[in-house]
């Protein structure tokens, strides 16, 4: 019997540190790396730059396209024979609520194991890097619907790990790495 591929999406709102935080893993564990924001379909895109909040109807394709994409990987992981670190798929995406977030567990049985790193911060926090960045879709004013939207997961009912952001990125970065790891026993 194979094992299952284990598949960690760092969710929370626009500017928790998604990317940056998975990029990190991904050039530390050499492994899949999925961006969520690059399967917005363009109506999403266009939606959200004109600081139009989504709605659960223009997010349930996407969220589907996401799943499909990591349950595919996760079979071609399967087929290559990789394991380890080697066989992880980071995954980003908010999932903001939870029917999201089961959408996204219901996978083939054995095919993977999702893990949810919820990357946590206050509004404040978040508020201030989202006004710093530039040249993403995702404005500083989208914040308040997505804060709205965020049903923070429950490591008492989900798998999850709760990861505050108010640390530096290096901090975050090892905290995150050491907690993969201990989960993946490597």
């Amino acid at each position: 019997m194979t094992a299952e591929v284990p598949v960690y999406v760092l969710m929370g709102t626009c500017g928790c540190g998604k990317t940056t935080y998975a990029e990190a893993l991904v050039k530390e564990f050499g492994c899949h790396y999925i961006e969520g924001d690059r399967l917005h379909p363009t109506a999403n895109v266009n939606k959200m730059s004109a600081g139009i909040p989504l709605t659960d109807d223009d997010r349930w394709g996407w969220l589907t396209d996401i799943r499909h994409t990591y349950v595919q990987k996760a079979s071609e992981i399967v087929a290559q024979g990789l394991s380890g670190t080697s066989g992880l798929i980071i995954v980003t995406c908010s999932a903001l609520r939870l029917v999201y977030r089961n959408l996204l567990r219901d996978v083939p049985k054995g095919s993977c194991r999702v893990v949810f790193v919820y990357l946590k911060g206050t509004y404040e926090l978040i508020d201030t890097r989202l006004k710093a960045r530039s040249g993403h879709f995702m404005k500083a004013n989208m914040l308040n619907s997505q804060w709205t939207t965020l049903e923070e997961p429950d490591p008492h009912r989900e798998d999850v790990i709760i990861q505050d952001i108010s640390a530096d990125t290096d901090t975050i970065v090892k905290n995150l790495i050491k907690e993969i790891k201990k989960r993946l026993n490597v």
